[in-house]
């Protein structure tokens, strides 16, 4: 009997919590498409790409509304490239995946096949990969450039103007200019994977177990392009502080829509309201949820902007700019290597460093592409409502891509549209308060998972609370024990003080890098090494720990808190 195994460890950082059926149709027909062009890219042939078409389409899926990973389909497809013993190794450390998992593929191949058909291939796939890997700098810039140019025409187009037909075209539009090309990132985060994994393990054999995903933003040259939004956001910060009528009006607690007015109004060329006006404009769409496409986005609601600014006026916090030129430190014992063995470790690390700075890059790119999906389906949304079929823009969400699509082809509704989008609400609003287990492993279809779920409530069982919560050091910048007040948040708010907090939560994207620097540490409960929080903790110095279960329920908001960085824990 196959048993299944679903697993949201890593996905959840991108898709965290419930989401709706417009978001996940959407990436899931990405997921299908880029992994389809990545294979190509690397090598892998036209005909084992067409017979495993079901495997592409099953990369996500859905249960109780909220995205998993369908882990098979994942070792089928790193299975595809060479070196499947370590890549398989190297691809859970990555995703943070609980348990391994023996996949093996198949049956075994015949000795001719093997020595004659299939090593032949894989050598010169491998070839192919390394050269892509050599020259991936130039992949990127390439990559970027054309995407910002595709970027702006499609940005600069007029939705309202448009029919419906039009307006799908421009869905067209979308994934066959940017989406299609994303193949170019996707085998910059196969280089991620791979150079931070052998680094790693070389590091592990050499430096007696030594966690050197730590130090390589001491490889780092320049700032993560995911540090920018909290960059400009402290600069703003520091505008206003310098002016007495404006730093008057933040301190007084005036609601953010009358600052906003009286910004446009009263200070229209002044550089802070340039500044914020300039802010929204490149980073509008980067929020927290910033791939889910129901998230009402900072362009659309500029005053969360201000909320988050208040905080930061009062508080001179280290710019990220700042934070490379501050250390270059090496991990212990590194130094008393031999040169050989000194140089290969030293060269994986800037490999593993340059590839996560090009992936940071990228992401950027990636909220760009949900945020004008997210603008796409509004517009759509609003056809829908002058065709009397639905009630709020917002209920779009609610609908997959294929049935919007299906409405635009034969111009008349199957079934009621209202009753399905009130019965959708119903049934997300009830998953929300189910709590689902990280990983599911089961003989059971999706269907069958949900129906279990339903009858015995949360998946995960009672929980064994304890005063001292473990987890995996993801940066330890000076003490090693960090005390402070916690601040427990199960998602994202804007209204709170983080303001010298240790921020404690499940998981972040990179639309929380925003209030980072106002942080004196942080603890997640889901997110590998080379999750966003671990990344963007190294690059700013603040004391981080990951995996660690349970924190949101075992801490106590407001409560002190301690992180001991070298024992992994945390503590009350």
């Amino acid at each position: 009997m196959k048993i299944n195994i679903y697993d949201n460890s890593n996905i959840a950082e991108s898709y965290s919590g419930v989401t709706t059926p417009l978001t996940y149709s959407f990436s899931r027909f990405a997921y299908q498409e880029v992994y389809k062009n990545f294979c190509r890219m690397m090598g892998v042939d036209a005909g084992t790409i067409a017979r495993n078409e079901d495997m592409y389409s099953h990369m996500v899926v859905f249960i109780g509304y909220r995205m998993y990973y369908d882990l098979d389909n994942w070792y089928k497809l790193v299975s595809f490239l060479p070196g499947y013993k370590f890549n398989k190794v190297f691809f859970e450390k990555m995703l943070s995946v609980q348990k391994t998992r023996d996949y093996t593929g198949g049956g075994r191949a015949g000795f001719l096949e093997r020595y004659f058909i299939i090593l032949p291939r894989l050598i010169f796939q491998a070839f192919g990969i390394l050269f892509s890997f050599i020259i991936m700098g130039r992949h990127i810039r390439k990559f970027n450039g054309e995407f910002d140019r595709l970027y702006d025409s499609l940005y600069n187009a007029d939705l309202a103007d448009m029919s419906m037909e039009q307006l799908q075209m421009q869905y067209f539009r979308l994934h066959e200019d940017l989406a299609s090309r994303w193949r170019v990132p996707i085998a910059n985060d196969f280089a991620v994977m791979v150079s931070a994994g052998i680094a790693d393990k070389l590091s592990g054999r050499w430096l007696n177990g030594t966690n050197v995903y730590s130090y390589f933003n001491s490889r780092s040259h320049v700032p993560l392009t995911s540090l920018d939004p909290g960059s400009e956001m402290l600069k703003i910060a520091a505008l206003i502080r310098v002016d007495p009528g404006i730093f008057e009006m933040f301190n007084k607690q005036n609601e953010p829509s009358l600052i906003l007015s009286v910004l446009k109004d009263d200070y229209k060329n002044h550089p802070v309201t340039i500044s914020i006006l300039g802010y929204l404009k490149r980073y509008g769409c980067r929020s927290p949820n910033e791939l889910k496409l129901e998230t009402v986005t900072l362009n659309e609601r500029p005053e969360m902007l201000i909320e988050l600014l208040r905080p930061l006026v009062d508080h001179k916090g280290k710019n990220p700019d700042d934070s490379v030129r501050e250390r270059r430190k090496e991990p212990e014992g590194h130094n008393a290597l031999n040169p050989v063995k000194r140089a290969l470790l030293e060269r994986c690390s800037i490999w593993a460093a340059r590839s996560i700075a090009r992936r940071e890059e990228t992401r950027f790119r990636r909220a760009l592409i949900f945020g004008y999906a997210r603008t796409l389906f509004l517009a759509m949304g609003k056809k829908f409502i002058q065709f009397n079929l639905l009630d709020s823009t917002q209920d779009i969400f609610y609908l997959t891509t294929e049935e919007i699509f299906k409405y635009v082809k034969e111009r008349r509704p199957e079934g009621d549209i209202r009753g399905l989008v009130a019965e959708r609400k119903a049934e997300l609003e009830f998953w929300r308060s189910v709590d689902l287990p990280r990983r599911i492993e089961t003989p059971k279809s999706i269907s069958e998972i949900e129906k279990e779920f339903r009858t015995n409530g949360s998946g995960r069982g009672e929980r064994h609370r304890s005063t001292v919560l473990k987890g995996v050091v993801a940066s330890r910048p000076g003490p090693n024990i960090v005390s402070g007040t916690a601040l427990v948040l199960q998602e994202f708010d804007p209204s709170v003080d983080y303001k010298d907090k240790i921020l404690i939560t499940k998981q972040t994207d990179p639309g929380w890098t925003i209030v980072f620097p106002l942080l004196k540490g942080l603890v997640v409960e889901r997110g590998g090494v080379l999750s966003h929080a671990a990344i963007v903790a190294r690059e700013l110095n603040i004391p981080c720990l990951i995996g660690v279960d349970c924190a949101t329920e075992s801490i106590i908001d407001g409560s002190p808190v301690n992180i001991n960085l070298i024992r992994g824990e945390v503590y009350g």
